[in-house]
């Protein structure tokens, strides 16, 4: 698992670069488009431009269309097999968790098994390892995969316009930290809320259907029931609060970057090239901004996600660091 962690860790570095590659051939497509002429002048294109044998202007249009099209199409199927690798990889390591969990409790003493609680185990094995995948180790990869993306896409940035570049990713930053700091201390109780009612459920399950007989005989059905509700509705209300806390700043991001996008080329149009020599750079920051908006979302979403899941994640360490016979 180590191994495959590095080479998904190099998988992630190449998937920035490609988006590089077809965030920077945004601005030649669009040059080419509005000023073909003062393009072809350019001394950076000269060795594209003899090696097609290119005369006019006008011919490189086709060529400077077909390199983006290549560069975005190659960037998504680079993200789709990162996506398709770390999900395995996440699944794949939280099988191992299962079945290491499995192992040690099966080689506890049985003094052990008699004085522990059954549901606890059950449940870190099937709900709390399966949480630990889908709330644990894919965000960890999200996070690590968008840092390197963000790192990236602010590096070309930088290059198309390094003070419009500074404040866009200094305003998303500043607003997605301030947004995680007031959230923390909710995500935090409610990852302890779901552990603790998750363990309630199973048990609840675990009594009520293992001694049906005396359910039955007695009439408790009423009372395990409702000891299941009150314990599922808890979890369900602190699930679905941790998923408005994670989802929420997306929109407001949205309508910033929007807002963010018209001032700059309200600014840009009183520039001596005017809004012609705009469209390259708005282009340019359009694109980039479609990436970089989803891409923070996704760190700030995987960190939510970290946070509300913390308290399940202690609760399986703590079953994988039992003492074992074997």
């Amino acid at each position: 698992r180590k191994l495959q962690f590095w080479m998904l860790l190099v998988l992630m570095v190449v998937a920035p670069i490609m988006e590089i590659i077809s965030i920077g051939s945004i601005v030649p497509f669009l040059s080419v488009l509005t000023s073909p002429d003062q393009l072809f002048e350019n001394k950076h294109l000269q060795t594209l431009i003899t090696f097609l044998n290119i005369t006019e202007s006008n011919q490189l249009i086709l060529p400077l269309t077909l390199i983006f099209i290549v560069a975005t199409i190659l960037s998504a199927l680079v993200r789709l097999f990162l996506l398709y690798v770390s999900t395995k990889f996440s699944f794949a390591t939280g099988g191992d968790l299962s079945v290491n969990i499995y192992r040690r409790t099966l080689y506890q003493e049985y003094s052990t098994h008699v004085s522990n609680n059954s549901s606890e185990v059950i449940d870190g094995i099937i709900t709390k390892t399966n949480s630990i995948v889908g709330k644990i180790l894919i965000p960890i990869l999200a996070i690590i995969s968008s840092t390197i993306m963000i790192l990236s896409i602010f590096g070309i940035l930088i290059f198309i316009d390094p003070l419009v570049s500074l404040i866009t990713v200094v305003t998303f930053g500043l607003l997605y930290g301030l947004v995680a700091f007031f959230v923390k201390k909710s995500l935090t109780k409610n990852s302890q809320l779901i552990a603790l009612k998750s363990t309630e459920m199973i048990k609840s399950l675990q009594e009520g259907l293992g001694g049906i007989r005396d359910v039955i005989i007695d009439g408790t059905q009423e009372f395990y029931c409702k000891i299941f509700k009150d314990a599922d509705f808890k979890f369900r209300s602190a699930s679905g609060q941790n998923i408005i806390i994670s989802n929420c700043p997306r929109y407001i991001m949205e309508a910033v970057g929007m807002i963010l996008i018209t001032v700059l080329a309200y600014v840009l149009t009183f520039q001596e090239k005017g809004i012609i020599g705009a469209i390259p750079i708005l282009g340019a920051l359009a694109i980039s901004a479609q990436k970089l908006f989803p891409v923070m979302q996704t760190a700030y979403y995987s960190y939510a996600t970290i946070k509300g899941s913390k308290s399940a994640f202690q609760d399986v360490l703590n079953l994988l660091n039992r003492p074992h016979s074997y």
